[in-house]
């Protein structure tokens, strides 16, 4: 299974949180949405993800918990959920 891999590390606010998803997918530079609705299209494919099973990791999930606020975050766990995809934290 493809799996892409999030920094938490590198997140300390709500737009590093996007930037930080770009990078996965995409490399440096890449997009990957840059608000909630947008992550949620590009979860739909279409946007660098493959078309075979993939998932998420979040590294440091614990910092990047802390550095965003409460809606961003659980608003990030719904539009996993809602996607089927998987967001494994550690």
């Amino acid at each position: 299974m493809k799996t892409f891999t999030v920094r938490g590390a590198r997140i300390h606010s709500r737009a590093d949180l996007f930037t930080e998803l770009g990078h996965a997918v995409g490399g440096p530079g890449g997009y990957f949405g840059s608000n909630l609705d947008a992550l949620a299209d590009c979860l739909g494919g279409g946007f660098g993800t493959p078309d075979e099973p993939f998932r998420f990791v979040l590294t440091d999930s614990s910092k990047a918990k802390k550095a965003l606020d409460s809606h961003t975050w659980t608003g990030l766990l719904e539009v996993f959920d809602s996607a089927g995809i998987d967001l494994v934290l550690r």
